[in-house]
């Protein structure tokens, strides 16, 4: 039987690490995600492709993708591994910012362009995968402090390898606006204010307001209320879902705020939809 599992850790509303695992041949998701992704593929084979380029990151390695990529994640494996498994590690600007004080950052460099960096295997990389697993499982909680400590253990892991990346991730945590119809057809879904939309944006509250009216022309508020709607409806109808499986994965904090909200979107209850998708 097709499936996919993903296993994650948040804080603060934002994800910070994944497990994700499928044993689907050729299972792929679009990505454009507000921070740095380290990647490690733990078996199977994972292809990026951006634009008319793809790029290749076997079992046992490691990349790290620019904030803002657009591409198609597409996963493989062979029967010997029996799935595909990945690791993820999301390295925020706010935090590399900090942590990389601790670092003597070149001063002459020139800009990095590519978005992705391809690594190789190393004890202190896996081991600070292994590290973060042991989180994404629930074994021990999450919060800031812990993810600063990460945040600095990854640049330490990278630096390890590759001394010569201090200076990436000063490119890399600078900020950038991103394309502001890309980012929210992607993060929609996410349970943020609009000030944390704003900011993962690149951009002030103000200004992430204005533009998304010049953009979109509607408010963020009404136009993140419709889509997540229309998301859950989708779901509801084709996977058969109910109202409780659906609220927290469409954005909503409780099923009471998003039952008013469906039915005074659609005109009718969640469960009244459930009814006629039955028949």
């Amino acid at each position: 039987m097709d499936y996919r599992k993903l296993k994650m850790i948040e804080c603060d509303g934002f994800m910070i690490a994944a497990t994700a695992e499928t044993n689907m041949q050729g299972d792929s998701h679009p990505i454009y995600y507000p921070a740095n992704i380290l990647v490690f593929v733990e078996q199977g084979r994972l292809d990026l492709k951006i634009e008319n380029h793809t790029y290749t990151i076997r079992a046992g390695e490691f990349a790290l993708i620019r904030k803002h990529t657009k591409g198609v994640f597409v996963k493989s494996w062979q029967e010997s591994e029996a799935c595909f498994r990945e690791h993820i590690f999301l390295l925020y600007d706010s935090f590399i910012r900090e942590a990389i004080r601790e670092f003597e950052v070149p001063k002459d460099y020139l800009p990095y362009a590519l978005p992705l960096i391809q690594l190789k295997q190393s004890p202190v990389l896996t081991g600070l995968m292994k590290s973060i697993e042991v989180y994404i499982t629930g074994q021990a909680p999450v919060n800031r402090q812990l993810i600063r400590i990460k945040t600095m253990e990854a640049l330490y892991a990278l630096s390890h390898q590759r001394p010569d990346l201090i200076h990436v991730f000063n490119d890399f945590s600078t900020s950038q606006r991103a394309n502001l119809v890309e980012f929210m057809n992607y993060n929609y879904p996410r349970n943020l204010t609009l000030r944390q939309f704003a900011e993962l944006s690149g951009r002030s509250l103000s200004t992430f307001n204005r533009d998304f009216r010049m953009a979109i022309n509607q408010t963020p508020r009404q136009w993140i209320r419709e889509q997540r709607l229309e998301l859950a409806r989708q779901l509801m109808i084709q996977n058969k879902l109910s109202a409780s499986d659906v609220f927290m994965e469409v954005g909503f904090e409780d099923l009471s705020h998003f039952s008013r909200s469906f039915k005074a979107y659609f005109g009718l209850n969640p469960s009244e939809l459930n009814a006629r998708a039955s028949r």
